[in-house]
């Protein structure tokens, strides 16, 4: 009997170009005989192309459970959304085990994890069928495979603790009652299959076949895998919160710092092999080392904007001209995006996340704060806008300047978002010290659309080099090693066109670099996780839950001034609280679907 399978073949493919057998779109559609599926070569790498596009989208718009928003507005990064958005209800009552907006619990979509990683088995199963192609490209296949299974398996790891391991594509007549694995069990795992991927991998792809899994990103995968594992969160003699006889789920029973060294050894592997092959943070001002680079803006804007560039380690590869996937309509800010923009002229800037960047000069800013005793004047904006460092420019389109991100195109500027540089603020009055909860803050996200043009979609960047810089400085800083700390991290904060830190202190050199990821990161889904594996203190007060604050401008009130509002015609402004997100303990970890509990096999994670 034929078995029959269902894959989803994309009108919107992995490319940079479309004309190779990786990037072409498929000619099949819909539901197939897996015979027919691997019969032929250009079939077979269409199952492939399909595990790629489904599995490497974990956590972005359109692949997190969650059919509204961006993890940054659950982590203190932007506004919580409109109020049917999944971010909104979130941040105003937490995680539950019923999930919301489009996600079966939590933040997350946890049945399609497995759907996906069944389609990834399905093909190392099967691809020994296809006749027409070789022995070498078949391992090859395999072993994309076998990364892109390590890969959803690392977001299931941070996101939940042990989750039950799979080694198969099931059939219903299985036994699919799979208990969760332990934490240890989840790391040998997710390590052997990124050992195994790296084995085979090509160290690099050349031409149109460039964005396939590399060594380089097998060992990323581990890498960052075994970060999360030394971090505070698992890595302590006592769970968050006691599970029981079950803690070995989310806790490993003890705080070993030889686990901080095991991290050390994977990312060192990710920057021998990034050397050998080409990969390499970009700095282009010809500083020397330890001193800031003076092309700071471009280095940064290009590694987190341009597709196929030379930071990239691995890219979600899409190309979706029409602007309508939920990727596109929950980043693009411009009016290039065409659908009004209603998602994402809701998620502007928070004050907790602007407060992050450094001056220029590596100084600290200073902003206007809740409960001074008078607002700041327009010009205090004006110079405070022009002083922020480079990073900032190329994140944020300023409410009120020119876009840095493609000076000149209108479809970038005041007018291209729904603000129309401050058009909540018009007329409203002298309102200080209240917040008018516009959800405008300081400005739109502009990040990933560096000199973008008419470019709707972007490339999600998943792993850049400067990630394996900061996971160093973190471990290296955690296992006792300033000087190599204060090295990786300089790489990066240098970069920035920063001067180079010198503080040497553990705990004052932890905040340093934990601020720097924040930065560096920004909106690249790092920081939602990482602030909760730190185990942050603080994280119930303005990072996941506590008082999110939004700059407040109020516009000068006559017939001179007209719409779009340019910034010498602010008045004054000052932050302000505009809500209060949610937070409790139970939020560590993701919540298991209460129908995935019912069923009696696995365990729910604590204080749900």
């Amino acid at each position: 009997m034929k078995k029959i399978i269902t894959i989803l073949f994309t009108t919107a493919v992995l490319s940079v170009t479309s004309c190779s057998l990786f990037l072409e779109k498929p000619d099949t559609t819909g539901t197939v005989d897996q015979e027919a599926v691997f019969s032929t070569t250009k079939n077979a790498r269409a199952a492939l192309m399909s595990c790629y596009r489904n599995v490497l989208r974990h956590g972005w718009p359109g692949g997190m459970g969650i059919g509204h928003c961006t993890y940054g507005a659950i982590s203190g990064e932007v506004g919580r959304g409109y109020n049917w958005h999944g971010s909104y209800h979130i941040s105003q009552q937490g995680l539950t085990v019923n999930g919301t907006d489009g996600s079966d619990a939590g933040a997350e979509n946890y049945g399609n994890n497995w759907r996906f990683i069944r389609e990834c088995y399905i093909v190392i199963e099967n691809v020994d069928n296809v006749a027409d192609m070789s022995d070498a490209d078949k391992a090859v296949i395999k072993a994309e495979a076998t990364a892109l299974i390590a890969y959803r398996y690392m977001g299931m790891f941070y996101r939940y603790g042990g989750v039950p391991i799979v080694e198969k594509s099931f059939e219903s007549s299985d036994d699919l009652s799979a208990p969760r694995a332990s934490l240890a069990e989840m790391v040998e795992f997710i390590s052997r299959l990124c050992d195994e991927a790296a084995e085979v991998l090509p160290a690099k792809w050349d031409g149109a076949n460039t964005g396939r899994m590399t060594k380089g990103a097998a060992l990323a995968i581990k890498a960052r895998t075994l970060l999360f594992a030394a971090r505070p969160l698992f890595n302590s003699a006592t769970p968050y919160l006691d599970n029981g006889e079950h803690n070995d789920l989310i806790c490993f029973g003890n705080a070993d710092k030889e686990r901080w060294k095991a991290a050390i050894d994977a990312n060192e592997a990710v920057l021998a092999w990034a050397a050998a092959n080409g990969v390499a943070l970009l700095n282009t001002g010809g500083a020397g080392a330890g001193q800031p680079n003076p092309n700071a803006f471009d280095d940064y804007g290009k590694a987190t904007s341009v597709p196929a560039n030379e930071e990239l380690i691995l890219a979600y590869k899409f190309d979706d001209t029409g602007g309508w996937d939920p990727l596109v309509n929950f980043i693009n800010t411009s009016r290039y995006q065409g659908n009004n923009r209603y998602d994402t002229d809701c998620s502007g800037v928070l004050t907790n996340h602007l407060e992050k960047y450094w001056a220029a000069d590596g100084s600290e800013m200073s902003w206007p704060k809740v409960g001074d005793a008078l607002p700041r004047s327009g010009s205090d904006w004006i110079a405070n806008v022009a002083k922020i460092e480079p990073r900032a420019k190329a994140d944020i389109k300023f409410g009120g300047h020119d876009s840095a991100n493609n000076p000149g195109d209108y479809y970038w500027q005041n007018a291209g978002w729904n603000r129309g540089g401050y058009a909540a603020d018009k007329d409203k009055g002298d309102v200080f010290p209240n917040a008018i909860d516009s959800d405008k803050g300081c400005g739109e996200r502009t990040k990933f659309f560096y000199h973008a043009g008419s470019r709707t979609w972007f490339e999600p960047p998943l792993f850049r080099l400067a990630e394996t810089y900061l996971n160093l400085a973190e471990a290296y800083n955690e296992y006792g090693n300033s000087a190599k700390a204060l090295e990786n991290l300089n790489k990066v904060h240098n970069r920035a066109g920063l001067p180079a830190v010198t503080e040497t202190d553990q705990a004052k050199l932890r905040a340093i670099i934990q601020r720097e990821c924040a930065v560096e990161f920004f909106q690249e889904n790092h920081r939602y996780y990482d602030v909760k594996h730190w185990k942050l203190a603080d994280i119930d007060k303005g990072i996941c839950g506590g008082t999110m604050r939004m700059l407040q401008f109020n516009i000068k009130n006559d017939d001179s001034v007209v719409w779009p509002y340019a910034a010498e015609n602010v008045e004054t402004y000052w932050d302000a609280v505009a809500y209060n997100s949610y937070w409790s303990d139970a939020m560590f970890l993701e919540p298991f679907p209460q129908t995935e509990i019912n069923k009696g096999t696995i365990t729910q994670n604590p204080g749900y």
